[in-house]
């Protein structure tokens, strides 16, 4: 018999048996003292992990049930809510939060490199490693070499402190390098080529720091390699002083030197030697580093190695060496670098020498002809010591003495030079008198013809266009014989013609109208008597240039005409002086211009010349017809581009006053001038077009002057004219003007057509306008508008003190739009002032002038 109340085997039945950690109470199963049931089973909340102080709290891994609360196993410390061991964990490592980098982790609470496989060399310096990157491992992504490669690692430990170099010379394939701290890996330095595939990196250390040598390829490359470690000496600019002596030569060697400076041609991380230099004299100084092992750089610095750079060069001419020049003043100071291209060092020669100029002249061409010479301008270092006379001229020279062996004409060229040339001869030494110059006569080649008298010296210069001008030259000398000047003697005949030809003639003369370094034949001719003498060369074969001197070859140009009517051919009107003898000249107008000519010579005894005006007495108004069709050519307009004929007349004024000479109704494009007494001088006036093709002028003549009127065409027009010569007896003139007085506001009109034109506006100085001329004295002190504006053409308008002729206050052309003008002035109380209501070029026409204070 059992009692179902309490017996665990049988409890509120039979068979009904309690587990083991529980009691049967009252007929049922309960859970041992400190026990409680969860989940169907009796637990101690106080240890299990699972039921950690309540039913289904569960400890996390690494977490143990203590007193009913989950805590962080032995060793570990509770970041964030996870328990990790602080001495290994990347992300908390040492302390909660402080993680690890990439590549990195943590060990014994400290984080390190991730390196596998390393070789420990120790720290003998120098040392040389060999290996082979074939089927290593990779384990840095080094920040220069592309894709990377296999590699191999070495711990390096510094014995001493001081400056380390490791490279790959010798190596077989693309290698890099790349140093990193041993704790942290952090990159020191990186390298892929330096000179060519090999490596080479630097790093400064202190006293038992350890680097990690990485030794892999560029971009996929692997293979045997050569690493070299040796010590270097720290960078120091400058290493040395250079002393000014002549030539000079320093020799070093860079490759276990620092790397000081790096030159603005040059490379990073290349290690250099440097110089002071001070010039003991001002000139030119040349640097190279001819004769050196190795691909160098050569940089020259103003001062010091921080100064600013004067020249840099990597590789001069077809070498690996280099060359710099400067020109430096007395005591000038200098600090020349020599480096290296991408890290190349090795054995270096510096050399310093003080350019001397060549002699000048240089060579010598003695007294021979014909002879032909060659040589070159291309020398090195070599520069423009003379200047040029005429274009050009600032390359290198080469320079020649010539000595005349007769009195003749003698031609120097460079037919046949490689560049462009310019030829300039002096007279007996290089700084003599300039005797000729040329640029270009045959292409981009030179020609100078000289007259030479027996015994003569002159310095032949063969000079180069541009500062790039050099290379091989050809320099050619000849000699022409000079004939006679004049050749032919024309006496005092009239008309007569007379032909020749100019090919095979020789030149020695220069026209002031024509083209240079065409052949002449010279005639001297004398006037029989006083007139007006046209010669010409129409009927010639070839494109003319005629021109006059005075006597003979020796005179002066007295006129000289290219192309006459049109054409090609020349012709002169010249008044002559009875018995005066001229020098005619029938030129070329270029180099190639030559052949059969036709020479005439002939009296002009018509009307209308210079010396044979036609008198309009002194009436007013008048007009006068003609035509200039037959006329000479004898003057040349001072406005307007003239070689056409003319016809000349002579005016007398009757009475003091602005007179007004016209060819309105003319059917030609003329020119008009009016001289005081005779041709010779500048003409009064002169005005090509007023308003249309025709021409008008006003001048201001007293009674009895005498004046020539000369009714010219523009360029070659002629045929039949107008004059018309009236005095503007009117007012509104600058010796007449309109008083307005001191109303205000105030308006005018009236009109410039038919006014004289007196005085050109300063803003618009080609002005030929007429104009019609004001005086007006202010009210008060203030501010005046004055403005064309309402009038019917393009207006200029001036504003004048003291008249016409005092100082210009204001002058507007278009600030009243439309054409019109406008300006504001500045007066005082009972200032008079000259207003000139004038046109833009030769406009004219209806004006409304207004006159008004300033808004204030």
């Amino acid at each position: 018999c059992v009692d179902l109340h309490v017996d665990p085997r049988h409890c509120g039945g039979c068979g009904h048996a309690c587990a083991a950690d529980e009691r049967c109470e009252g007929g049922a199963c309960a859970c041992d003292g400190g026990l409680e049931a969860c989940d169907g089973g009796c637990v101690d909340l106080t240890s299990d992990p699972h039921h950690c102080g309540g039913c289904e709290t569960r400890c996390a891994h690494n977490e143990t049930c203590t007193d009913g609360a989950c805590l962080c196993n032995e060793g570990l410390v509770d970041c964030d809510g996870k328990c990790v061991d602080l001495m290994r964990s990347p992300e908390h490592c040492g302390e909660c939060g402080a993680a690890c980098g990439p590549g990195l982790v943590c060990q014994a609470g400290t984080c390190a490199c991730l390196i596998g496989d390393h070789e420990d060399i120790g720290g003998a310096v120098p040392q040389v490693v060999t290996g082979s990157t074939l089927g290593a491992e990779t384990y840095f992504g080094l920040a220069c070499v592309a894709a990377g490669s296999s590699e191999i690692v070495y711990r390096f430990t510094a014995e001493e402190a001081g400056n380390y170099r490791f490279d790959t010379a010798g190596s077989s394939y693309d290698t890099a390098i790349g140093l990193l701290g041993f704790d942290v890996c952090d990159e020191r330095a990186c390298n892929d080529d330096r000179g060519g595939p090999e490596a080479s990196a630097a790093v400064s250390l202190e006293e038992g720091e350890a680097i990690l040598v990485v030794v892999t390829g560029y971009n996929g490359a692997q293979g045997d390699f050569v690493l070299r470690i040796d010590r270097t000496v720290p960078p120091a600019c400058p290493a040395g002083n250079i002393e000014p002596t002549f030539p000079q030569t320093v020799t070093g060697d860079t490759t276990l030197l620092g790397d000081a400076v790096t030159p603005s041609c040059g490379s990073v991380d290349t290690p250099d030697a440097s110089y002071t230099f001070t010039a003991p004299r001002a000139g030119r100084y040349i640097f190279d580093t001819a004769g050196s092992a190795y691909d160098t750089v050569l940089e020259l610095r103003s001062g010091s190695c921080a100064g600013s750079v004067i020249a840099c060069n990597d590789d001069t001419g077809d070498t690996e060496q280099s060359r710099a020049v400067a020109t430096l003043s007395a005591g000038q100071t200098v600090v020349a670098i020599v480096d290296g291209i991408d890290g190349d060092s090795g054995p270096f020669t510096l050399n310093v020498t003080e350019y001397v100029p060549p002699p000048c002249p240089e060579l010598t061409l003695g007294s021979t002809f014909p002879q032909t010479v060659t040589g070159t301008t291309a020398i090195m270092d070599r520069e423009s010591a003379l200047s040029s006379p005429c274009s050009g001229g600032s390359g290198p020279e080469a320079t020649y003495a010539f000595t005349a062996p007769a009195d003749a004409l003698y031609t120097f060229d460079t037919f046949g030079t490689s560049f462009d040339t310019v030829l300039h001869v002096h007279d007996a030494t290089c700084s003599g008198p300039n005797l000729g110059c040329n640029d270009d006569t045959s292409g981009l080649q030179s020609q100078v013809k000289v007259r030479l008298r027996e015994g003569q010296t002159v310095v032949v210069v063969v000079d180069g266009y541009a500062s790039t001008s050099s290379g091989a030259y050809t320099l050619n000398v000849s000699q022409t014989a000079i004939p006679p000047c004049p050749e032919i003697d024309l006496g005092t005949a009239v008309p007569q013609t007379v032909t020749g030809t100019t090919a095979g003639a020789v030149d020695i003369m220069n026209s002031t109208c024509g083209g240079a370094g065409a052949s002449e034949v010279t005639y001297a001719f004398t006037a029989p008597s006083a007139g007006t003498y046209i010669f010409d060369t129409f009927g010639s074969s070839f494109n003319t240039v005629l021109y006059a001197r005075d006597v003979d070859c020796s005179g002066a140009v007295l006129k000289c005409n290219g192309d006459a009517g049109g054409g090609v051919q020349s012709r002169l009107t010249m008044d002559l002086a009875e018995g005066q003898t001229i020098l005619l000249v029938i030129d070329g107008s270029s180099a190639s211009a030559s052949g059969e000519f036709t020479l005439t010579a002939q009296r002009y005894d018509g009307g209308g010349t210079c010396s044979t005006p036609i008198d309009l007495g002194s009436t007013v108004p008048q007009v006068v017809t003609g035509s200039t069709a037959e006329q000479p050519e004898s003057v040349t307009p001072a406005c307007g581009v003239s070689n056409a004929p003319e016809m000349i007349y002579s005016f007398t004024a009757p009475d003091n006053g602005i007179y007004i000479f016209n060819t309105f109704g003319s059917s030609f494009d003329t020119v008009l001038q009016v001289y005081d007494g005779s041709c010779a001088g500048t003409p009064l006036r002169c005005n090509d077009d007023a308003g249309g093709p025709q021409s008008r002028l006003t001048v201001n003549l007293v009674a009895g002057q005498t004046v020539l009127v000369v009714v010219d065409g523009r360029s070659t027009n002629r045929g039949d004219y107008v004059l018309q010569v009236d005095l503007f007896d009117g007012v509104g003139t600058c010796a007449t003007p309109i008083d307005l007085g001191s109303e205000l506001p105030l308006t005018t009109t009236g009109s410039t057509a038919g006014q004289p034109n007196s005085i050109a506006p300063s803003c618009a100085a080609a002005s030929t306008a007429p104009e019609t001329v004001f005086t007006y004295t202010a009210p008060a002190d203030g501010s005046y508008v004055i403005s064309t504006i309402g009038s019917s053409y393009d207006t200029v308008l001036h504003v004048h003190s003291d008249g016409c002729s005092g100082r210009t206050l204001s002058c507007n052309d278009d600030s009243g739009g439309l054409g019109t003008s406008r300006m504001t002035l500045t007066l005082t109380a009972g200032q008079v002032i000259t207003i000139v209501v004038d046109g833009y070029n030769s406009a004219s026409g209806n004006f409304t002038l207004n006159i008004s204070a300033a808004p204030r």
